[in-house]
C-alpha cells in the first residue's frame, strides 16, 4: 500500500482521517485489535484538533476580509470628501470642508488603531455624521459611503464575534498538526495493516482495501495538482 504524499494540503489530510475513523469504526472484524485501536484513537483525536484548527483559521481568515472591506469604505469616504473640499462650486466645497473637518479628528487613528479601537472609532465616526444630516444632503455620495461603512462594520462585527468563539477552544496550528497526522497513517497504520492482511486477510483485507482506496483517491488529487 502507498503511504500518503507529503505534499498533500492540510484540508486533505484532515477528511482522509476523517473517512479513515469512519471506516475503521464501521468494520466491526478488526474492532478487537488492541494495537489498530490505539492508532486509530490517535489519529482521530489528531483528526479533531486539525478540524478545529482549520475552522480557526478559515473565521481569522474572514475577520481580516471583514477589516480589509471597512478600511476600503472609510478610504472611499476620505478620498471623496478630499476632492469635494477642493471642488469649485462654493455651497459643495463649504459642505465638504465641514464634513471634513469632523473626518480628519479621526483619519490617522483608524489608520493605526487595533480592530477592536477601530471599531470604536468607526461607530463614533458614524454617530458624528449622523448630526450633520443637512450638510451631507449637499453631496452625492456621501450618504452612501456612510452606508457602506455601517454595512461594513456590521459585517466586522458579526466576523468578530465568530472568531472569537472559536477562540475559546485553544489548539495548534493547523500546519504543526498535519505532520503528526500524516505521520501516524504513513508510519503506523499503513505498515500495519499492510502487514495484517497478509497474516490474517479474512480480518484485516476489507478495511485495508478501503484504506487504500482512500488513499489512493487523495493521492491521485496531489499528482493532478503537481502537474
Amino acid at each position: 500500500m502507498n503511504k500518503v504524499i507529503s505534499k498533500i494540503r492540510v484540508t486533505e489530510v484532515d477528511g482522509l482521517s476523517d473517512a479513515l475513523v469512519r471506516l475503521y469504526k464501521a468494520d466491526e472484524g478488526v474492532s478487537s485489535d488492541v494495537f489498530l485501536k490505539s492508532v486509530m484513537d490517535e489519529i482521530e483525536k489528531l483528526s479533531v484538533s486539525i478540524t478545529t484548527a482549520i475552522k480557526q483559521d478559515k473565521v481569522l481568515s474572514n475577520l481580516e476580509e471583514a477589516d480589509g472591506v471597512r478600511d476600503e469604505a472609510v478610504k472611499n469616504l476620505s478620498t471623496l470628501l478630499d476632492g469635494y473640499s477642493v471642488f469649485p462650486v462654493a455651497a459643495k466645497k463649504e459642505a465638504a470642508q465641514k464634513l471634513k473637518a469632523v473626518f480628519d479628528k479621526y483619519r490617522k487613528s483608524i489608520i493605526t488603531a487595533n480592530y477592536v479601537s477601530e471599531s470604536s472609532l468607526i461607530e463614533s465616526l458614524l454617530e458624528d455624521f449622523s448630526k450633520e444630516e443637512e450638510t451631507l444632503s449637499a453631496l452625492d455620495g456621501v450618504k452612501e459611503i456612510l452606508e457602506q461603512i455601517r454595512s461594513a462594520q456590521d459585517s466586522f462585527a458579526k466576523a468578530s464575534d465568530e472568531y472569537n468563539a472559536a477562540s475559546t477552544v485553544k489548539t495548534e496550528s493547523a500546519s504543526s498538526l498535519k505532520k503528526p497526522l500524516l505521520s501516524a497513517i504513513n508510519d503506523k497504520l499503513i505498515p500495519y495493516i499492510t502487514a495484517m492482511k497478509m497474516a490474517n486477510s479474512a480480518v484485516y483485507a476489507d478495511f485495508a482495501a478501503k484504506a487504500e482506496g482512500e488513499i489512493k483517491r487523495v493521492n491521485e488529487i496531489v499528482l493532478r495538482r503537481g502537474k
